[in-house]
């Protein structure tokens, strides 16, 4: 049998053959999951003898990397806002920028008391990374796929928050006002979608409901800011994740309500629109 070096010199060949974005970190990180152990230990001990077993399942998670599917589906969680949560192809994966719209809430939070919404919560990711870092904070979280919800209810036990978990199109399940909504909603369009989830890229494995929104990706975004009146307080606010090409449309669906202002990610871009009454 091979040993955990040439398995990952092996794999990461592979996956550089199959057009994967990160083929070395992919093929490191799958060894790692195979194995049961942390990467660091792969540096440490290169020259280890990979068992049949071993090898067997490596090999069976580098064929499903080859073919497309997400590192996170594979390993069956994926890291956020320092907290792991279990991620399936009923949910979208977790992306780091929007760690933005969380780090943005939980400054306009502070210590005080606010009800949150996180729409679209998906996985709960932002829902729990709230709970978990700005205890103060109740969270309700919506959802309209009651599978979605599922996963969401189960990171939230994990993590030992409690969030009230709505099933229900966009803000329809909440009927009470609110201090802050948070959205991240889908906001490809249906041509993006097209062009971008080729047969070996993570969005062709991802749930569309949670990614495309109409023919310009503002049909979700537009809905929820329609109903943003209805149930955001009167001095409340309200953040949505967006593609920096979209920040203007948003910015002008935004101002009727109030203040409106442009929040850039880690790497600079614009990337949440915030409106506060």
């Amino acid at each position: 049998m091979p040993t955990r070096g040439e398995a990952q010199r092996r794999a990461t060949e592979t996956l550089r053959r199959a057009g994967a974005p990160t083929p070395a970190l992919d093929a490191d990180v799958l060894l790692a999951h195979a194995l049961g152990v942390p990467k660091e230990t792969l540096v440490a001990h290169p020259d280890v003898e990979l068992t049949a077993d071993e090898g067997s399942r490596f090999d069976a998670l580098i064929a499903k990397r080859a073919d497309g599917v997400p590192v996170a589906y594979l390993r069956g969680f994926k890291e956020f806002y320092g907290l792991r949560f279990a991620v399936d192809p009923r949910v979208l994966v977790p992306r780091p920028e929007t760690e933005t719209l969380v780090d943005a809430v939980r400054s306009y939070a502070g210590e005080r008391d606010l009800v949150v919404v996180d729409v679209g919560t998906g996985s709960g990711a932002i829902a729990v990374a709230l709970a978990v870092s700005a205890p103060r904070v109740r969270v309700i979280a919506t959802d309209v796929s009651a599978a979605a919800l599922v996963v969401a209810r189960a990171n939230a036990t994990a993590h030992g928050v409690r969030i009230d978990f709505r099933q229900g199109d966009l803000l329809a399940p909440v009927t009470e006002r609110v201090d802050v909504v948070a959205a991240n909603l889908p906001y490809l369009r249906d041509d993006d979608l097209e062009q971008l989830a080729g047969e070996r890229t993570s969005l062709a494995f991802e749930p569309r409901v949670a990614t495309v929104a109409g023919p310009d990706g503002l049909a979700l975004v537009r809905h929820a800011i329609a109903d943003l009146p209805r149930v955001l307080a009167p001095d409340g606010a309200a953040f949505f994740e967006c593609d920096p090409p979209q920040v203007a449309s948003i910015s002008a669906l935004l101002a009727p309500l109030g203040t409106v202002d442009v929040l850039k990610d880690l790497a600079g871009l614009d990337r949440v629109v915030r409106v506060r009454r």
